[in-house]
Order: C-alpha cells, then structure tokens, then sequence
C-alpha cells in the first residue's frame, strides 16, 4: 500500500471546540451515508458511528462552553487544576453529568427536564453502542441521533457567540448546517421540532443555507428555524438567488443582459426584495429578506419614472407609484 506524502512538519492540532464540530460534522456525514446505503450491514455500521461520533461532539461542545466561563471548569477536581495540565491535556475532565449541573450552577444556563432526559438517554445509547451488545431499531437509532442534533445546533446558537470563532470552527458550522438539511432523518425531526414556532411566524421562505422552508425575515432579522443561519438581508437576498433559483453571480447575470431579480422593498426600503420566488402561497411571489413583506407578481407593478416596484392597488396599467406621482404633482403645482 502506498501512502501520499505527509508534512511532518505540520502539527496535528484541534482546538476543543474545532475537534467537538468535527465530530458532529462526521456524524451527519454518516447519517447521510446511512440513509442511501442499500444493505442492513452498511445502515448499522454508519448509524454507529453517526451516534458514537455526535455523542462525542456534543460532550465536547459543552465543555467549551465551560472553558469559555473558566478553564478550571473543564477539570474532574477543579482544586487540582494547573495551567501546564490544562495546556497538556493531561488531566481528568469532569464527567458527564458534572458538565451538566457545571453549566447549570457556573454557566447560568437552563437545561429543561426533557433535554437532561434525551442527554443521558443518547449517553447511555451510546455506552452500550461502545461497551456491549446492542438490541434496538435502525429507526430509533435515527430518531435519537436526529433529535440530539437538533439539541446541539441550539445549543451553539443560544449559548456560543459564534462571531468568536476561529475560520476552521466557522467553516465547520457552515458545514453542520449545511449537512443537516440533507439528512432525512434529521429533516424529518427537527422539522416536528420547529413546526409550532413557525406555524407562529406571519412568513417564512425556504432557507438558501439548509433549503428547509423555514427562515423568517419579519423585523429586520432573517434567521432559519431549522438550521439558525442568520445571514444579513442582503446576504440571504442574494445566497437565495444563487442557491435556490441557481442565478450565477450578479456580474455574470447582468453581463449577459438578464436582469438580477433583486429589486428595493417597498415597504422598508432596503435593496433585499426578491422578484422571483417560486412556489409560494397564495401566489406570492415576491418577498423581501429585510422587513419579511411579501406580494404577488399580479399585484406589483414597475414604476415608469423610479424603475422600481410598487403595489398597484385597484390602479393597474398606471405605472408609477405613489411616491413618483406625489413628487409630480408637487412639481406641477
């Protein structure tokens, strides 16, 4: 067996947080694996992994956000506890259960008595996955690795300030998200998850990040139920035209002569007002990523004098708006 050339020279180094992603990044990638592999062997082999991998993830993903707090915390024996062990990594961590009351008592965070019984229900999945035989469902090995997903992406998005990461744990997460929304399993109960929120939420449209309908624009700030990207407006205006509607670069789309379906809103004003969405209810068509006001192609007008678009009301065919037509007729008077 011949093996490509290696740096030696290059270190192999993980922060904690970077290893923890990682880990949830290769067991999306083996649920995915899961999902198209033809034979019972492969599915089994895959959700294994998927599970021992995300249980991994998710232990050290709050241990960063103990580290975050105070280093000692990631300690067994915080009395014990030296910068050389620490900078090491030689040293007893706290287990488990002690992560959890640590976050509760020292993080101040709140974890819900359904979470704390999915934690150690997933855990002990886990320990008899790596320490004995194993008895369950393909389905119940999903349903549970699909749910503790869910649980970890809020809880980076909650408790995690994520402009604070590192290019490579940034990358990551991008991946996560981006991998979640390909992943039936996971789609199936993280959607059940969201359902009630965003049957709340007066619009939502398909996310340009996970392609899950369920990113909300209303107020200012456009984030997604399912996988809480939070792009600015402009941003998800436009990774919307490219990743949804496959629209290349503006560049490339105006180059040619086409027309970069990205208009002003008319009812906040800002340059996010998206021209061509497909399949939306009651024909709505248009829909802004700023403010979350929507209208139909039928209704919206292009105004003669501004060039912009306008909500035409009963007056269809008069082509100008009624900022345009104010400003006229203050001229004429």
């Amino acid at each position: 067996m011949r093996f490509a050339p290696v740096d030696m020279d290059t270190d192999f180094q993980y922060t904690l947080l970077e290893n923890g992603l990682d880990f949830v990044r290769s067991c999306l990638e083996h649920l995915n694996a899961a999902q198209e592999a033809k034979e019972v062997g492969a599915q089994k082999r895959h959700l294994k992994y998927a599970l021992i991998h995300l249980c991994s993830g998710i232990e050290l993903v709050l241990k960063e956000r103990l580290r975050r707090e105070d280093w000692k915390l990631v300690f067994a024996d915080q009395d014990r506890a030296t910068e050389e062990a620490y900078k090491s990594g030689e040293f007893f961590s706290v287990d488990f259960k002690g992560l959890q009351d640590r976050l509760e008592e020292d993080c101040g965070i709140d974890l819900r008595p359904e979470q704390k019984a999915d934690l150690k229900s997933f855990r002990s999945r886990r320990n008899k996955v790596e320490h004995f035989n194993v008895m369950d469902t393909l389905l119940a090995m999903q349903s549970s690795t699909a749910k503790m997903v869910s649980f970890l992406v809020d809880f980076i998005d909650q408790n995690l300030n994520i402009d604070e990461f590192e290019e490579e744990e940034q990358e990551l997460l991008t991946g996560i998200r981006n991998n979640l929304g390909n992943c039936e399993a996971v789609v199936q109960a993280r959607l059940v998850l969201i359902e009630p929120e965003v049957k709340r939420l007066y619009s939502v449209i398909q996310c340009p990040s996970c392609l899950q309908t369920a990113m909300n624009a209303d107020g200012g700030e456009v984030k997604c139920l399912f996988c809480l990207s939070a792009p600015a407006p402009s941003d998800a205006a436009e990774e919307y035209v490219t990743s949804v509607l496959g629209y290349p670069s503006r560049f490339e789309v105006e180059k040619d002569g086409g027309e970069w379906p990205v208009r002003t809103c008319p009812e906040c004003g800002d340059p996010t007002f998206v021209t061509a969405v497909p399949g939306r209810h009651d024909s709505h068509d248009f829909y802004c990523f700023n403010c979350g006001y929507e209208n139909s192609s039928s209704q919206m007008e292009l105004c003669h004098y501004c060039g912009e678009y306008y909500d035409h009301g009963d007056e269809a065919g008069s082509h100008i708006c009624a900022d345009c037509f104010n400003a006229k007729v203050s001229r004429d008077d």
